[in-house]
């Protein structure tokens, strides 16, 4: 199978000439998450990672997992494959701790004590994904002390248009995608939907220290855990007048994913040793309402966020999280505003383990100043946030970032900003894991940066009181009390040589200790993602990336497996036939090399895929 799928993506690469757009030439990015408003990137001091479509394009990474693992150098730990629990670390900080958004909606699952699932996010219709590293909760609130990503998704061009996707590859994996867009003068629209099966392989391995440690599901003879995901998404908007704007949208995902536990049963997908269910249904939708008036010093907006979730199988779980929020962008000066707003959020959770019901909220008001003063070519920005909470401690949050360009591109920046993060309602509530009397966590970031357009080294420093963490002895939620330091440094070259050649090499160095000095679990301290694509003609371009993740261990204090001191290296080619049609294919893991993220859970092997894509 694998080298018949070889033979045709060579045919089809050597009969066809090619060019998907360039990353590397794009004359701006603007990004919206960092201060709450667009602005382009280079003008604003935050740390700031922007994945844009043409590179998501150019790797053909599928999920937002797969996506900030390959193109934006955070550390993952995945629980044995597509759509299994998969974590991030930014700057070591970890998944619970980054707010992410789907333009403006919160993706974090009230329910869940790993905040947003990142594997069942598909990209088929993003258009940019935003990372702001740093303590965000001056302008985000609670879960954005990590920083907050912000997933922009496709927006309407003048007349019709089309995309369609179809991709077949290793365990069987089928995707089909269709979007359809149209705008007119006073109406657009966006609406698309992504089909993703595959079968899988078994999220079980034998652990570091069984004697079959190293050997695949298919040499042991065990079962598949596969994994599907439907999801749909609408976008309208209608201009009322060339001030007022009125937008709508609704993304819908729903997945099915089997899995294994420590009490599965190897040999059948469906239930464990006890005939419970191990596999899980989710429907999660994310609704939007906004209003939008730009005026010449007045740029208001009305929103109405909802989230829901709902998760039946092994465990019935069912929350939301709704939002009212109110800002008006004060532009006082031509390179100067004000942003003011407030907010509402309820964060409900209907059912955890079938025995509670709980609901808490948050009413905020927030401030947010920025200047950019031309003559000396400096940028100041300042936040600050109340958020008033029904059952936690209120907190006062805030965020300052200053960038002075020096010379040229090179400039210096530097960030202060606190966090707020609340325990989840499955880390306060669930019968099992949970701990009722568990308290927020409060958190300090800064960084500093010297750097240009094409490379850039970063210091960061963090500490979290409270930190909120998995006890391996009690098999609950608990706070280590005291403070906890994650300290490191990031180092990143990116430029574009002759014409044909794109280059992209990003390192971490990373030491992350909690209150008791002990090394927190499955971070790597060392972490190089590099990246090489050649542009051979306007209509062929072929990449390699890779990724080298260094020393880490499964469990807290280098306790566990050590699951680290591994490389990756990936193939992906992209060729143009005409205006309409593409195609790519890809390889992942060239070498076949075998590693674990998480001890005793699968990963993929050499894997290869082939696609088409058409458009209008």
């Amino acid at each position: 199978m694998e080298k018949r799928f070889l033979s045709l993506a060579a045919v089809v690469a050597i009969a066809s000439s090619l060019q998907a757009a360039n990353q590397y030439t794009l004359e701006s990015i603007s990004v919206t998450a960092a201060q709450n408003t667009e602005l382009n990137k280079e003008e604003v001091p935050d740390s700031v990672t922007v994945i844009t479509k043409e590179a998501i394009e150019e790797a053909r990474v599928t999920t937002l997992a797969e996506a900030l693992n390959k193109l934006g150098n955070i550390a993952m730990a995945n629980n044995g494959g597509p759509g299994k629990t998969t974590s991030m670390f930014i700057r070591g900080m970890s998944t619970q701790r980054t707010l992410v958004l789907i333009d403006g909606a919160r993706y974090n699952n009230v329910t869940s004590s790993n905040g947003a699932n990142y594997a069942q996010l598909m990209l088929y219709n993003v258009e940019q994904i935003e990372i702001i590293k740093g303590a965000q909760s001056g302008i985000w609130g609670a879960d954005a002390s990590a920083g907050v990503i912000n997933i922009v998704t496709s927006k309407a061009k003048k007349g019709l248009h089309g995309t369609a996707n179809v991709e077949y590859g290793s365990f069987d994996t089928k995707t089909a995608s269709l979007q359809a867009t149209y705008a007119a003068d006073k109406f657009d629209a966006v609406i698309g939907g992504v089909d993703y099966d595959t079968d899988g392989f078994s999220a079980y391995e034998p652990k570091k220290t069984d004697p079959d440690y190293g050997k695949r599901y298919d040499e042991l003879g065990l079962e598949k855990d596969r994994y599907e995901n439907k999801s749909l998404n609408a976008k309208l908007g209608y201009n009322v007048t060339e001030k007022d704007r009125i937008e709508a949208s609704v993304q819908s995902i729903n997945g099915y994913v089997m899995f294994d536990g420590s009490g599965a049963d190897k040999t059948n997908s469906d239930l464990d040793y006890y005939g419970n269910p191990y596999y899980t249904n989710s429907q999660d939708r994310f609704y939007r309402l906004a209003f939008k008036h730009s005026g010449t010093t007045n740029d208001i907006n009305v929103q109405y966020n909802l989230s829901t979730f709902d998760r039946s199988g092994n465990g019935d779980f069912t929350g939301s999280v709704s939002e009212v929020k109110l800002d008006d962008k004060i532009t006082y000066t031509e390179n100067a505003f004000l942003l003011v707003g407030a907010s509402y959020q309820k964060f409900k959770n209907d059912k955890a383990n079938v025995t509670i019901n709980k609901a808490y909220d948050a009413t905020s008001a927030f401030v947010t100043n920025y200047n950019h003063f031309t003559g000396v070519n400096t940028i100041l920005t300042e936040s600050i946030r109340y958020d008033r909470y029904s059952d936690f401690d209120n907190s006062l949050t805030g965020k300052f970032g200053i960038k002075q360009y020096i010379t040229g591109s090179l400039y210096a920046s530097a960030n202060a900003g606190t966090g707020y993060n609340i325990p989840s309602s499955f880390q306060l509530y669930d019968a099992t894991y949970g701990d009722i009397g568990l308290e927020p966590e409060k958190t300090q970031t800064y960084d500093v940066t010297l750097g240009t357009e094409s490379l850039w080294i970063t210091g960061f420093y963090n500490k979290i009181n409270n930190l909120i963490d998995f006890d391996m002895t009690t098999y609950r939620y608990t706070n280590i009390k005291g403070t906890s330091v994650l300290k490191g440094v990031e180092v990143g070259y990116k430029d574009y040589f002759a014409d044909t050649l794109g280059i992209t090499a990003n390192y971490t160095y990373l030491n992350a200790k909690d209150a008791d000095s002990k090394d927190l679990a499955r971070r790597p301290k060392h972490q190089l993602d590099a990246s090489v694509v050649y542009y051979a003609t306007e209509n062929f371009d072929l990449g390699l990336n890779g990724q080298y993740i260094g020393e880490r261990y499964d469990r807290s204090d280098k306790e566990g497996a050590q699951t680290g001191k591994y490389a990756l290296v990936n193939f992906v080619y992209n060729i143009k036939v005409n205006d309409y049609l593409s195609v790519y294919g890809k390889v992942d893991n060239i070498t076949d090399r075998y590693y674990q993220t998480v001890d005793g859970y699968a990963t993929a092997g050499r894997s290869l895929y082939l696609g088409l894509n058409a458009r209008y």
